[in-house]
Protein backbone atom coordinates (compact mmCIF):
# COMPACT_ATOMS: atom_id res chain seq x y z
CA UNK A 1 0.00 0.00 0.00
CA UNK A 2 1.34 3.33 -1.01
CA UNK A 3 1.25 7.06 0.77
CA UNK A 4 1.50 10.18 -0.73
CA UNK A 5 3.05 12.97 1.72
CA UNK A 6 3.37 16.76 0.68
CA UNK A 7 6.55 18.47 1.64
CA UNK A 8 5.59 21.62 2.76
CA UNK A 9 8.65 24.45 3.47
CA UNK A 10 10.24 24.38 6.70
CA UNK A 11 8.78 27.58 7.90
CA UNK A 12 4.94 26.67 6.72
CA UNK A 13 2.79 26.97 9.65
CA UNK A 14 -0.58 24.69 8.93
CA UNK A 15 -3.40 25.61 11.72
CA UNK A 16 -6.23 23.33 11.87
CA UNK A 17 -9.40 25.41 13.79
CA UNK A 18 -12.18 28.30 12.63
CA UNK A 19 -12.09 31.71 13.26
CA UNK A 20 -15.84 33.02 15.11
CA UNK A 21 -17.24 35.63 12.63
CA UNK A 22 -18.24 38.23 15.16
CA UNK A 23 -20.52 40.84 14.02
CA UNK A 24 -21.71 44.41 15.67
CA UNK A 25 -25.25 45.20 15.59
CA UNK A 26 -26.48 48.80 16.94
CA UNK A 27 -28.91 47.47 19.35
CA UNK A 28 -31.34 50.28 17.74
CA UNK A 29 -30.81 49.23 14.49
CA UNK A 30 -31.30 45.41 16.06
CA UNK A 31 -34.81 47.02 17.53
CA UNK A 32 -35.93 48.85 14.76
CA UNK A 33 -35.40 45.79 12.49
CA UNK A 34 -37.13 43.24 14.51
CA UNK A 35 -40.12 45.35 15.41
CA UNK A 36 -40.40 46.09 11.35
CA UNK A 37 -40.21 42.63 10.59
CA UNK A 38 -42.47 41.74 13.42
CA UNK A 39 -44.96 44.29 11.92
CA UNK A 40 -45.00 42.85 8.37
CA UNK A 41 -45.26 39.55 9.82
CA UNK A 42 -48.29 39.67 11.73
CA UNK A 43 -50.12 41.73 9.55
CA UNK A 44 -49.37 40.35 5.51
CA UNK A 45 -48.10 36.58 7.09
CA UNK A 46 -51.64 35.53 7.40
CA UNK A 47 -52.41 36.46 3.83
CA UNK A 48 -49.09 35.20 2.57
CA UNK A 49 -50.27 31.73 3.87
CA UNK A 50 -53.30 31.82 2.18
CA UNK A 51 -51.51 30.48 -1.13
CA UNK A 52 -50.62 28.02 0.82
CA UNK A 53 -54.38 27.26 1.48
CA UNK A 54 -57.02 26.56 -0.27
CA UNK A 55 -58.45 29.91 -0.49
CA UNK A 56 -60.19 31.68 -2.73
CA UNK A 57 -63.10 34.51 -3.78
CA UNK A 58 -66.64 33.69 -2.38
CA UNK A 59 -69.42 32.71 -4.57
CA UNK A 60 -72.23 35.13 -5.48
CA UNK A 61 -74.52 33.38 -2.83
CA UNK A 62 -71.60 33.36 -0.55
CA UNK A 63 -70.68 36.97 -0.56
CA UNK A 64 -74.15 38.08 -0.14
CA UNK A 65 -73.97 35.90 2.97
CA UNK A 66 -71.52 37.46 4.16
CA UNK A 67 -72.03 41.09 3.48
CA UNK A 68 -75.99 40.37 5.43
CA UNK A 69 -73.84 39.11 8.73
CA UNK A 70 -71.88 42.39 8.12
CA UNK A 71 -74.41 44.12 8.29
CA UNK A 72 -75.51 44.73 11.98
CA UNK A 73 -71.10 45.26 12.45
CA UNK A 74 -71.23 48.23 9.63
CA UNK A 75 -67.80 47.05 8.27
CA UNK A 76 -66.54 46.68 4.88
CA UNK A 77 -63.36 44.60 4.57
CA UNK A 78 -61.30 45.63 0.98
CA UNK A 79 -61.01 42.13 0.05
CA UNK A 80 -62.45 38.54 1.28
CA UNK A 81 -61.49 35.38 1.28
CA UNK A 82 -62.48 32.14 2.14
CA UNK A 83 -60.71 28.95 3.31
CA UNK A 84 -62.22 25.41 2.83
CA UNK A 85 -62.91 23.37 6.01
CA UNK A 86 -60.91 21.32 7.67
CA UNK A 87 -62.08 18.76 9.59
CA UNK A 88 -65.62 18.92 11.28
CA UNK A 89 -65.37 21.80 12.30
CA UNK A 90 -63.63 24.29 10.81
CA UNK A 91 -64.50 28.42 12.61
CA UNK A 92 -61.55 30.82 10.81
CA UNK A 93 -62.80 34.52 10.76
CA UNK A 94 -60.09 36.94 11.01
CA UNK A 95 -59.54 40.24 9.63
CA UNK A 96 -56.09 41.14 8.85
CA UNK A 97 -53.73 43.52 6.39
CA UNK A 98 -52.76 46.90 7.33
CA UNK A 99 -55.20 49.62 8.06
CA UNK A 100 -57.34 50.45 4.74
CA UNK A 101 -56.82 47.50 3.35
CA UNK A 102 -58.53 44.92 5.85
CA UNK A 103 -58.90 41.36 4.17
CA UNK A 104 -61.92 39.24 5.38
CA UNK A 105 -60.48 35.78 5.77
CA UNK A 106 -63.65 33.41 6.50
CA UNK A 107 -63.95 29.60 6.58
CA UNK A 108 -67.16 28.52 4.00
CA UNK A 109 -68.20 26.09 7.24
CA UNK A 110 -68.79 29.50 9.06
CA UNK A 111 -70.82 30.52 5.79
CA UNK A 112 -72.72 27.67 5.33
CA UNK A 113 -73.42 26.09 8.82
CA UNK A 114 -72.63 27.80 11.64
CA UNK A 115 -75.67 30.07 13.10
CA UNK A 116 -76.23 33.27 11.79
CA UNK A 117 -75.97 35.25 14.93
CA UNK A 118 -73.43 33.92 16.32
CA UNK A 119 -71.39 34.36 13.19
CA UNK A 120 -72.64 38.07 13.26
CA UNK A 121 -71.55 38.47 16.32
CA UNK A 122 -68.32 37.04 15.35
CA UNK A 123 -67.72 39.19 12.95
CA UNK A 124 -68.83 42.51 14.96
CA UNK A 125 -66.35 41.35 17.11
CA UNK A 126 -63.18 40.97 14.98
CA UNK A 127 -64.86 44.20 13.14
CA UNK A 128 -64.05 46.30 16.76
CA UNK A 129 -60.80 45.02 16.85
CA UNK A 130 -59.88 46.41 13.55
CA UNK A 131 -61.58 49.37 14.21
CA UNK A 132 -59.33 49.71 17.51
CA UNK A 133 -56.12 48.40 15.65
CA UNK A 134 -55.53 46.44 18.34
CA UNK A 135 -53.09 43.87 16.22
CA UNK A 136 -51.40 46.72 15.92
CA UNK A 137 -50.87 48.08 19.46
CA UNK A 138 -50.05 44.43 20.46
CA UNK A 139 -47.25 44.69 17.97
CA UNK A 140 -46.05 48.09 19.38
CA UNK A 141 -46.14 46.75 22.88
CA UNK A 142 -44.14 43.50 21.47
CA UNK A 143 -41.26 45.99 20.06
CA UNK A 144 -41.39 47.88 23.52
CA UNK A 145 -40.82 45.40 25.56
CA UNK A 146 -37.88 44.27 23.10
CA UNK A 147 -36.34 47.59 23.16
CA UNK A 148 -36.35 47.76 26.77
CA UNK A 149 -34.29 43.88 26.90
CA UNK A 150 -32.18 45.05 24.14
CA UNK A 151 -31.25 48.71 26.31
CA UNK A 152 -30.02 45.88 28.80
CA UNK A 153 -27.71 44.15 27.61
CA UNK A 154 -26.59 46.73 25.10
CA UNK A 155 -25.23 48.56 28.25
CA UNK A 156 -27.43 51.62 27.95
CA UNK A 157 -29.34 50.36 31.63
CA UNK A 158 -28.28 48.99 34.67
CA UNK A 159 -29.67 45.22 34.92
CA UNK A 160 -31.27 45.92 38.30
CA UNK A 161 -32.93 49.39 36.64
CA UNK A 162 -33.43 47.34 33.63
CA UNK A 163 -35.12 44.50 34.65
CA UNK A 164 -37.78 46.90 36.72
CA UNK A 165 -38.05 48.76 33.88
CA UNK A 166 -38.75 46.01 32.04
CA UNK A 167 -41.51 44.24 34.21
CA UNK A 168 -43.43 47.70 35.11
CA UNK A 169 -43.64 48.65 31.47
CA UNK A 170 -44.40 44.99 30.78
CA UNK A 171 -47.20 44.74 33.00
CA UNK A 172 -48.81 48.27 31.90
CA UNK A 173 -48.38 47.10 27.91
CA UNK A 174 -50.42 43.66 28.76
CA UNK A 175 -52.59 45.36 31.14
CA UNK A 176 -53.23 48.34 28.09
CA UNK A 177 -53.63 45.46 26.31
CA UNK A 178 -56.48 43.97 27.75
CA UNK A 179 -58.42 46.95 28.22
CA UNK A 180 -58.32 47.25 24.22
CA UNK A 181 -59.88 43.30 23.92
CA UNK A 182 -62.55 44.52 26.42
CA UNK A 183 -63.43 47.84 24.91
CA UNK A 184 -63.86 45.93 21.40
CA UNK A 185 -66.42 43.31 23.13
CA UNK A 186 -68.41 46.49 24.72
CA UNK A 187 -68.26 47.67 21.32
CA UNK A 188 -69.67 44.51 19.37
CA UNK A 189 -71.83 43.81 22.61
CA UNK A 190 -73.53 46.84 21.75
CA UNK A 191 -74.43 45.95 18.40
CA UNK A 192 -75.44 42.65 18.10
CA UNK A 193 -76.02 42.38 22.69
CA UNK A 194 -73.98 41.37 25.27
CA UNK A 195 -75.69 38.11 26.29
CA UNK A 196 -76.18 37.07 22.42
CA UNK A 197 -71.96 37.96 21.96
CA UNK A 198 -71.55 35.84 24.93
CA UNK A 199 -73.41 33.07 23.52
CA UNK A 200 -71.57 33.30 20.28
CA UNK A 201 -68.05 32.85 22.18
CA UNK A 202 -69.26 29.87 24.13
CA UNK A 203 -70.71 27.99 20.85
CA UNK A 204 -67.15 28.10 19.22
CA UNK A 205 -65.84 27.65 22.02
CA UNK A 206 -68.01 24.26 22.51
CA UNK A 207 -67.58 23.65 18.82
CA UNK A 208 -63.73 23.29 19.73
CA UNK A 209 -63.90 21.34 22.25
CA UNK A 210 -62.25 23.93 24.45
CA UNK A 211 -63.72 25.19 28.31
CA UNK A 212 -63.40 28.89 28.26
CA UNK A 213 -60.70 29.78 30.98
CA UNK A 214 -61.18 32.43 33.72
CA UNK A 215 -58.73 35.07 34.70
CA UNK A 216 -55.73 34.06 37.13
CA UNK A 217 -52.93 35.20 38.24
CA UNK A 218 -50.90 34.40 34.72
CA UNK A 219 -53.47 36.78 32.92
CA UNK A 220 -51.21 39.67 34.72
CA UNK A 221 -48.71 38.15 32.17
CA UNK A 222 -50.98 38.33 29.43
CA UNK A 223 -51.70 40.64 26.65
CA UNK A 224 -55.00 38.86 25.54
CA UNK A 225 -57.84 38.12 28.39
CA UNK A 226 -59.09 34.56 28.40
CA UNK A 227 -62.25 33.64 27.21
CA UNK A 228 -63.84 32.96 30.07
CA UNK A 229 -62.86 36.37 31.53
CA UNK A 230 -64.28 38.00 27.88
CA UNK A 231 -67.53 36.00 28.83
CA UNK A 232 -67.85 37.08 32.22
CA UNK A 233 -67.73 40.35 31.69
CA UNK A 234 -70.09 40.62 28.78
CA UNK A 235 -72.72 38.70 30.85
CA UNK A 236 -72.09 41.43 33.67
CA UNK A 237 -72.60 43.89 31.37
CA UNK A 238 -75.68 42.47 30.49
CA UNK A 239 -77.22 43.33 33.94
Amino acid sequence: MHSIAMRLPPDTAVVFGTTPLQVQVDPLIFVSVSVVLFFVAALFGPLLLLRFRDARLPTDPERGIIDDLLTVSEFTPAAYRVVETIGEHSITLSIRGPPGRRYLIVSDYVIQELDSDTAAALLAAEAERARLFYLEYRIVAAGSVLGIATAMFAGWLSFSDGLFILAVAALALFWIGRQFQFRADRNAADKVGPNELADAFEQVADLRGVTPEQASWTTWVEIQPPLGQRITRLRNHAK
